[in-house]
């Protein structure tokens, strides 16, 4: 390059005028008055709009939600990670309220949000409110998307005030225990020994209705390191999953995988009970792991590779007892039963 001089520049002086370039233009860029504006903007946005996480009804025009949720299903097809078969439900009331169950978590649920969004949008086969990581909406931009597809955060309060409403709230319930547990080649539902969301569909009379999305598992190989797990969960309130993804890169782009998103029949829980006792809650719930069985069992062989289908479905419940040396509650894993058919 030649100087104003006519003399050519040296190696040197081209870095030199290149960061002073770099820097006049960074200068500018923060000085611009829109990008502040824009920035003060969304700082008030996101304080006051804190409260719309527990809201009780949609949020966001319906056409811009319809519009974002197709386009993360299209992403996901694009990408490789395509939704192949959607399965309904035999027989849903119209108008009634449910309390919907999501199986299995996987590392990050990401089809779960990506792939059915769209179908709580578009009332596919029923509208609902998934209980998410309240960290989740922490994330720019991302928390809006949230919102528009009817996710809110996942505490008894809200979940509570969503059903007290009307509403049919949508639960994993094997939360953050679960997807530790995620593995590309097994199947496993995790239950907590509380069993909360059944004791909340028995509290309102609400059937529940399970869902099992094939190929969750799959987009990812994750594998968690133990004590950077607990930093971040501490910290950020999610755990750390270590994720490989399309062609092995640790990134967020799935795997090639057919997804299949396969609903079950509602589970029935009686009458409306304020306090069931531990043993209705049981009953009620090995009719939900018979219905969930049910599902999987019926669509395992064309929805899984062979070898996966072939170790069927474990289903594990969380159980917190005494450490008798030290009186420190520990955690132990009763298996209900494993589905190899």
């Amino acid at each position: 390059m030649i100087g104003s001089d006519g003399v050519p520049l040296s190696p040197v002086q081209l870095v030199k005028n290149a960061t002073v370039e770099s820097e006049h233009n960074n200068a500018n860029i923060i000085r611009h008055p829109a990008l502040w504006s824009a920035v003060v903007f969304y700082a008030i946005w996101y304080r006051a709009s804190a409260r719309l996480t527990r809201r009780a009804g949609a949020w966001g025009p319906r056409w811009l939600a319809v519009a974002v949720a197709r386009f993360f299903s299209w992403l996901m097809d694009a990408v490789g990670a395509r939704l192949c078969t959607l399965k309904l439900p035999d027989r849903l009331v119209d108008g009634a309220q449910y309390v919907v169950c999501w199986h299995p978590h996987g590392a990050y649920t990401t089809m779960a949000f990506m792939h059915c969004g769209l179908q709580t949008v578009t009332k596919t086969p029923l509208t609902w409110f998934p209980g998410v990581a309240p960290m989740l909406f922490k994330l720019p931009l991302f928390r809006e998307a949230l919102l528009l597809l009817n996710a809110r955060a996942v505490d008894g309060r809200t979940l509570e005030k969503l059903a007290r409403s009307g509403l049919t709230v949508g639960i994993q319930p094997g939360g953050i225990a679960e997807q530790l547990k995620s593995d590309e080649r097994r199947e496993i539902a995790l239950f907590h020994q509380g069993l909360g969301f059944v004791r909340l569909a028995m509290r309102r009379g609400t059937q529940l209705l399970p869902v099992y999305i094939f190929g969750e598992n799959q987009v990812y190989h994750a594998s968690s390191c133990a004590k950077l797990t607990q930093i971040a969960n501490r910290i950020l309130g999610v755990p750390l999953i270590f994720i490989r993804g399309r062609w092995g890169l640790p990134w967020l782009v799935p795997k090639r995988v057919d997804v299949h998103v396969c609903w079950g029949n509602p589970v029935s829980v009686g009458a409306a009970t304020t306090d069931p006792t531990d043993e209705q809650v049981q009953e009620v719930f090995d009719r939900y792991t018979n219905e969930l069985r049910r599902v999987f069992d019926t669509n395992k062989d064309a929805c899984l590779p062979a070898h996966i289908a072939a170790r069927g479905l474990t289903i594990v419940v969380n159980r917190k007892v005494e450490h008798r040396a030290s009186n420190r509650p520990h955690v132990v894993k009763r298996k209900v039963f494993k589905s190899s058919l």
